[in-house]
C-alpha cells in the first residue's frame, strides 16, 4: 500500500507541474442525431451547448451529423431540439483535451404533435437504450465503470451495485454476480446485438463471470443491463442480460491512449482509414501479469503465477447505398501455474510436491450490417464465430527419481459456436413500432480427460483416457414485438419469443407483455409479465461417461429447456431533476428445471455455476422447480453539481425443489443486500481545468450459503462428509466490505492524464467464503474472501 501511494503522489506532483502555465484548452463536441425508433438521421436538428458564453451550437446536416468546435474542457450540458420531437437535454458531459467527444444521440417523436415545444425532456440516463424495454432495465456509461469505487472498469463489478444484484458465491476476486437469487450461469452477455461466450479471464465454460474482464473501457460505448422480464427479442436467459455496444473509432482524426497499472499494460488506437472518408478503426490490446502487485507485497493468488492478455477491435465501414458494415472482435487468453521447487525440504503441507498448469482461450469475431430500407425501417444482420478452449492438468515431483515430473491428470475442453441473427425494424407511425427477427446457432463440444488412477487420490503409474466426448447441436430462436404508444402517458410493449433446440426438438413459446403509465410528470407505474427459457451448455446434453459400477452412462440428450415465469411491478418517482426513487416488486417461478433423478438426490441446475456442475450428474430430468421473489429499492442522485450517490437495497428469497420434492434455500439465498456509494469531483489547478475525484462504497449482504459438514462422520471416514439431506442450510455471517477510490484528471493541450487508485476492501475485512473439514486438526475450518486489494492505473490520452 505504501509503495502505491508513493507512486501516486510522485506522478501527481510531476503532472501537476505540467499545468502551471495558464492557457485556454478546448476540444470538439460532435456526433449524430437519429430517430430512436427508425434509426434514420434527423436533418436540421438544432444542437446547443448551454454552458458556454455565448451559447455555441450547430445544425445537423443531411446525415444527422453536427460539430461544435472550441469548447472549453470540463462539464457541459447539451440541448437538442427538432420540430415534432421531444426536445432532448444531455447534462454533465465530460469534455477532455485528449479526445474529441463523439455522441450518438436519439430523439423520440412526440406522441402529440405541437407546433412549439413547451417542455424540454432531460435525457434519463437510468432508462435503457433499447426503446422496447419497460421494466428491470437501465443503461450505463463507460465513465461509471471507472467512477464507482471497486469497479475496475468492469461492467459486471459496476452492475453489482444495482438493486437486485449481489456479488456471486465465489471469491471477491471474481466478478460473478447473482441477479435476483438466480445462478450466475443464468446471465447472458451480448455484444453488438448478438450472444457471445463469457468475456472474462479466469472464468469457466457455462459461467458468466471470472477474475478480470476482457472488455476494455477504450472500446465500449453506453450499454444496457437487464435484471428480468426482458423484451421479446431476448432469449436463452433466465436472470440478467448485459447488452454491450462497441463505439466507432474517430473517423476524422487519429487518437491514442496508453494505460499501465496493477492490471496490465494497455494501448488503444483509433482513427479514419483515409482522410475525408467515413470509415474508422478502433483497436485495443492489453497484456498483464500480477507482478506489480506482487512487488508491493500483495499476493492475491498466493504462489500461483497468473498471466493474461486480450484484444478488442471494431472496423466501421459505411457505404453510400449498401448500408454500414462493421467487423468487430474480442479475444483473450489466460494461464496460471504453480511449479514446486525440486527440493523436498521446501515443501509445505501434505501436497507440497504437487503442481499444476491451466490455460484458457476465448475468441469472438463478428460482422454486422445495418441497411436503412426507407425513411421508417431498417434491417440489421450480425454473424459471429466464437471459440472457447480450456486445458490443464496436475502433476507431482518424484524425489526418489531425480524429481522427475509425473503427470496425474489432464483435461482438454473446446467449444465452437457459429451464430447469425437478423432483425427487421419498422416505425409504422408516431405511435407504433414493430420489430421481428430470427437467431440461429450451431455449436460443437469436445472433452477429453486422462487420469492415472481413476479419480483416486493415490498416485498411479499409468495415464489412461477416461472420457472422450464429442457432440454438436443447433438452436433456433425467433421473435416478434410491437410497441404502441396510446399517448404521451401510456406505452405498451408486447411480443412473443420462440426457442427450439434441434438436438432433441425441445421448444418453448414465450409470450411477453409490459405496460407503462406516466400518471404525472414525475411519477410512473410499470408492469411486465412473460415466459422465458434457457438451454443448458451443450456439454450437459452430449457428455457420456462411466457410472460408479462401471456401466456406461448415457448422455442427457432429452433434457428440455429450463423455463421461468417473470412478473414485475415497478414504481418510479423523480423527486427532483437529478434525484430518483424506484421500487420494483418481482416474482419468478422456474419450472422444467433439470435435476438429478435419483432417490434422495438434492442436485439441481439452479445451484450450478458452470459445466463442471452438470456434466457429472448421472441421470437427469426436468422435474425440478424453483422460485425467487422480493423487492428492489433504489434512491439515485445522478451526477450533477459535481457529486452523485446511489443507495440500493433488496429483500428476497430464493428456493428450489429437487427430485425429492422438498423445498430448500438455493445456494444464492442471501435474503438481503444493500449498497451505499457516492462520490464528488473537485475542480483544481490554476484555471480549474483539472478534476480530482473521491469515491466510496459500502456493501452489506447476507453471507454465503453452503451445505453443512457432518463432523462425526468426517472424523470416522477420514475425509469430508456433507449433510446432503440439508443442502445449503448453513449460512455464513453477514458479508460487508468498504471500497474507496480516488482519481486525478489533468488536461493539457491535446493531452489528458488520468491517475486512478481503486482499493477493494479498505479495512481488510475477512469475510467467510466457505467451510471445509481438516483431517489433520479434526476440525471444521473456514476459507475467507480476498482482503485488502488495491488497483493503481495511469492513463494518458492524446
Amino acid at each position: 500500500m505504501k509503495t502505491i501511494i508513493e507512486i501516486l503522489l510522485l506522478l501527481g506532483f510531476l503532472l501537476a507541474g505540467l499545468c502551471l502555465r495558464s492557457q485556454e484548452i478546448t476540444q470538439t463536441i460532435r456526433g449524430t442525431i437519429l430517430d430512436k425508433d427508425s434509426k434514420i438521421p434527423l436533418t436540421g436538428a438544432a444542437v446547443a451547448v448551454l454552458t458556454t458564453d455565448p451559447v455555441a451550437g450547430d445544425i445537423s446536416d443531411v446525415d444527422g451529423s453536427f460539430k461544435i468546435e472550441k469548447i472549453a474542457v470540463g462539464r457541459h450540458t447539451l440541448q437538442v431540439t427538432y420540430l415534432g420531437y421531444e426536445p432532448l437535454t444531455v447534462p454533465n458531459l465530460l469534455v477532455t483535451s485528449g479526445k474529441e467527444l463523439v455522441l450518438n444521440l436519439e430523439m423520440v417523436e412526440s406522441a402529440v404533435q405541437l407546433e412549439v415545444a413547451t417542455v424540454v425532456a432531460t435525457h434519463d440516463k437510468a432508462e435503457a437504450l433499447n426503446e422496447m424495454a419497460t421494466v428491470s432495465a437501465r443503461s450505463f456509461s463507460v465513465e461509471e465503470t471507472s467512477r464507482y469505487a471497486g469497479s475496475f472498469y468492469d461492467p459486471a463489478r459496476m452492475a453489482s451495485n444495482y438493486a437486485g444484484v449481489a456479488v456471486g458465491s465465489s471469491d471477491d476476486l471474481s466478478n460473478e454476480i447473482v441477479v435476483r437469487g438466480n445462478s450466475p450461469s443464468g446471465v447472458m452477455w451480448r455484444l453488438e446485438g448478438i450472444e457471445i461466450p463469457n468475456p472474462n479471464h479466469f472464468g469457466s465454460m457455462g459461467n458468466s463471470g471470472g477474475g478480470i474482464s476482457m472488455l476494455s473501457s477504450s472500446t465500449l460505448s453506453n450499454s444496457d443491463f437487464y435484471t428480468g422480464a426482458f423484451p421479446a427479442e431476448f432469449g436463452n436467459a433466465l436472470s440478467g442480460v448485459f447488452d454491450l455496444n462497441m463505439r466507432n473509432g474517430n473517423n476524422e482524426k487519429r487518437e491514442y491512449a496508453l494505460m499501465f497499472g496493477a492490471l496490465g499494460l494497455e494501448g488503444a488506437a483509433e482513427g479514419p482509414f483515409r482522410k475525408g472518408g467515413k470509415g474508422s478503426y478502433l483497436v485495443n490490446f492489453r497484456y498483464a501479469t500480477l507482478a506489480l502487485l506482487d512487488a508491493t507485497g500483495i499476493h492475491i493468488a498466493g504462489d500461483v503465477a497468473p498471466k493474461y492478455s486480450d484484444v478488442s477491435f471494431k472496423f466501421n465501414l459505411p457505404t453510400e447505398k449498401a448500408g454500414t458494415f462493421a467487423l468487430f472482435g474480442l479475444a483473450g487468453q489466460n494461464s496460471s501455474e504453480f511449479n514446486p521447487q525440486k527440493d523436498s525440504t521446501t515443501w509445505e503441507g501434505e501436497f507440497g510436491e504437487w503442481g499444476f498448469k491451466e490455460e484458457a482461450k476465448t475468441a469472438t469475431v463478428g460482422l454486422s450490417h445495418r441497411l436503412l430500407l426507407d425513411n421508417s425501417s431498417y434491417l440489421r444482420t450480425v454473424a459471429v464465430f466464437s471459440r472457447e478452449t480450456d486445458a490443464g492438468g496436475d502433476y507431482w515431483l518424484d524425489p526418489e527419481n531425480g524429481y522427475e515430473r509425473r503427470p496425474d491428470n489432464h483435461y482438454d475442453v473446446s467449444n465452437n459456436t457459429y451464430r447469425i441473427s437478423t432483425t427487421y425494424n419498422r416505425k409504422l407511425n408516431t405511435l407504433n413500432t414493430v420489430r421481428a427477427g430470427a437467431i440461429f446457432s450451431y455449436s460443437s463440444f469436445n472433452f477429453t480427460y486422462d487420469d492415472d488412477n481413476n479419480f483416486d487420490d493415490e498416485k498411479g503409474d499409468t495415464i489412461v483416457r477416461l472420457f472422450d466426448n464429442h457432440g454438436e447441436g443447433s438452436f433456433l430462436q425467433a421473435f416478434a414485438q410491437w410497441k404502441h404508444r396510446f399517448d404521451e402517458r401510456w406505452t405498451l410493449n408486447t411480443g412473443v419469443h420462440y426457442s427450439m433446440f434441434l438436438l432433441n426438438n425441445k421448444y418453448a413459446i414465450e409470450p411477453r407483455m409490459a405496460l407503462e403509465w406516466k400518471f404525472s410528470k414525475k411519477q410512473s407505474l410499470s408492469a411486465a409479465v412473460g415466459l422465458h427459457s434457457k438451454k443448458e451448455h451443450l456439454a450437459a446434453y452430449v457428455f457420456e461417461g462411466t457410472l460408479n459400477d462401471g456401466a456406461p452412462r448415457n448422455a442427457n440428450k432429452q433434457l428440455g429447456l429450463t423455463k421461468s415465469f417473470h412478473a414485475v411491478l415497478g414504481y418510479d418517482h423523480r423527486l427532483a431533476e437529478n434525484l430518483r426513487f424506484k421500487a420494483e416488486f418481482y416474482y419468478q417461478y422456474l419450472f422444467d428445471v433439470p435435476v438429478e433423478a435419483l432417490p434422495g438426490s438434492t442436485n439441481s441446475i439452479l445451484n450450478g455455476t458452470d459445466i463442471w456442475d452438470i456434466i457429472f450428474i448421472e441421470n437427469s430430468n426436468n422435474d425440478g422447480t424453483g422460485r425467487n421473489y422480493g423487492v428492489d429499492l433504489t434512491v439515485e442522485k445522478f451526477f450533477s453539481k459535481n457529486y452523485y450517490f446511489l443507495l440500493t437495497g433488496s429483500l428476497y428469497r430464493s428456493q428450489f425443489t429437487p427430485y425429492d420434492g422438498k423445498e430448500y434455500p438455493t445456494r444464492y439465498d442471501g435474503r438481503y443486500n444493500a449498497t451505499v456509494l457516492g462520490g464528488k469531483e473537485f475542480k483544481v489547478g490554476r484555471d480549474k481545468k483539472n478534476i480530482f475525484g473521491l469515491n466510496g462504497k459500502f456493501i452489506l449482504a447476507g453471507g454465503n450459503r453452503y451445505t453443512p459438514i457432518d463432523l462425526e462422520k468426517s472424523i470416522e471416514e477420514g475425509e469430508q462428509v456433507l449433510r446432503e439431506d440439508m443442502p445449503f442450510a448453513t449460512k455464513a455471517g453477514d458479508y460487508w466490505r468498504l471500497d474507496f477510490g480516488l482519481s486525478y484528471k489533468i488536461n493539457k493541450r491535446k493531452l489528458t492524464h488520468t491517475i486512478l487508485l481503486d482499493i477493494q476492501n479498505v479495512t481488510n475485512r475477512q469475510n467467510i467464503f466457505s467451510q471445509y473439514y481438516d483431517n489433520e486438526t479434526k476440525q471444521i475450518e473456514t476459507y475467507t474472501q480476498t482482503g485488502f486489494f488495491p488497483v493503481f492505473n495511469y492513463r494518458v490520452e492524446f
